[in-house]
């Protein structure tokens, strides 16, 4: 991908039902709340999706908490090492994630310097009496399956596929010319975040080049297509609403 720095060009597109945010575009904030920590918002309310995905470097001692009452988070550490504790105690280091339920009272810290990709949710209840539980993991020891018996195309399911959970987070990874198997279009949203490799989104009727630390919004019903491009694999992990019909609102 080229520079796109002092030429007014970007790769970044913001429409009314995607979005495609590459990383020349990031604007990092800070947040009081998060005392040695610089966030990159990528996913908004403000966007129009119902759900935050952002990127959080710390430093060494930066700390982490909750900012909304009644939000689910998951947590995946890129790089560093962290250590969990409150509601969950456990140490993360890279590829090591943490699922951490709403209404749970739970603090992170940086050992070292880090980065974090985070999803975060108002969670929806439902009158099934299964709860979601916290948990820490690693992506290696989820099993990476053929998705649809395509052995280009490995999918590893990080959440557990039962009622109490109204997202899931999962992981595709794609040889070159991997492709999914069909334009899809549907009530669900998804925030996307592209881990390695390159490949081409349809999003719409566009379609755009991603490479890896791309992101990608899709709002629902916009039709969206992927197919791995390059020399070495593509592995992309992306939240999906779940478990709830549409419409469903926190309450």
């Amino acid at each position: 991908m080229s520079n796109d720095q002092h030429t007014g060009m970007t790769r970044t597109s913001i429409q009314r039902d995607h979005a495609l945010i590459c990383p020349a575009s990031h604007v990092p904030v800070r947040f009081p709340e998060w005392p040695g920590c610089e966030a990159v918002v990528l996913i908004s309310p403000e966007m129009g999706a119902k759900f935050t995905q952002m990127l959080v470097n710390l430093d060494a001692g930066a700390t982490m908490a909750p900012l909304t009452a009644g939000e689910e988070w998951f947590v995946l550490v890129l790089e560093g090492r962290v250590t969990l504790s409150g509601h969950l105690e456990g140490v993360l280091d890279a590829d090591g994630f943490a699922s951490l339920a709403a209404a749970t009272d739970w603090q992170i810290e940086a050992s070292t310097g880090g980065r974090l990709l985070v999803f975060s949710k108002p969670y929806i209840a439902t009158t099934d009496a299964l709860v979601p539980a916290s948990f820490v993991s690693r992506l290696e020891d989820v099993p990476a399956d053929p998705f649809l018996g395509d052995p280009g195309a490995l999918l590893q399911v990080l959440l557990p596929d039962t009622s109490g959970y109204d997202w899931g987070i999962n992981l595709f990874e794609f040889v070159p010319g991997g492709t999914l198997p069909q334009v899809e279009s549907h009530f669900m949203e998804h925030g996307l975040y592209l881990l390695a490799g390159q490949g081409v989104y349809r999003l719409g009727e566009h379609w755009y080049p991603v490479a890896a630390g791309d992101t990608i919004w899709m709002g629902p019903y916009v039709p969206q297509w992927f197919a791995a491009t390059g020399k070495h694999n593509a592995r992309y992990i992306y939240y999906k609403e779940m478990n709830r019909p549409p419409g469903a609102v926190p309450g």
